[in-house]
């Protein structure tokens, strides 16, 4: 999959079963903060707040019109124009699936809403998702021990940055 060939629109109502979908299956689930089962009600609630946050940008990430994966940014600090990020793919994507929804949202990112910095966090035990944000070009910026309990247990938390102007080098590069 091509990031050329990735396209990313607002999410529309009429996505919410299909995202909800995604984000409850249990190899995405078991990566979130949140980690049970989001009810229709809860999710739909969820959607119509961030639809009146103006910060808050939801995402879809498409090919041929074929939704495959789903991108938050969330606007924290409008002088600095500094944001937090998340996603989840479909858990039956294709291979290659996540460079492209990366390139994608960072593209949107720094391109369209003129962002100077963009962070993440992954768990400390979610590999795919630490290795995803090197390969971007993030820098692990925190380790944050012990930083979220999932109910039964503490996990550490990694903390991503990445600079419009290191986006544009690893651009070029």
């Amino acid at each position: 999959m091509t990031p050329a060939a990735t396209t990313l629109r607002p999410l529309q109502e009429a996505d919410l079963a299909q995202v909800r979908q995604w984000r409850n299956h249990p190899e995405v689930r078991r990566y979130m903060y949140t980690r049970h089962e989001i009810g229709e009600a809860e999710h739909r609630a969820w959607f119509l707040r961030s639809q009146e946050d103006p910060h808050r940008h939801l995402l879809l990430a498409e090919r041929e019109e074929q939704p495959f994966g789903f991108v938050n940014i969330q606007l924290v600090d409008a002088d600095a124009q500094r944001a937090d990020w998340g996603f989840y793919l479909a858990p039956d994507a294709p291979r290659g699936s996540g460079q492209a929804l990366g390139l994608a949202a960072l593209t949107h990112a720094f391109g369209q809403l003129g962002l100077h910095k963009l962070c993440g966090e992954a768990l400390d035990r979610n590999d795919r998702s630490l290795r995803f944000h090197e390969r971007l070009g993030f820098t692990r910026e925190a380790h944050l021990r012990d930083h979220h309990f999932d109910g039964h247990a503490y996990h550490d938390v990694i903390g991503f940055g990445l600079l419009r102007s290191e986006w544009q080098s690893h651009q070029g590069a």
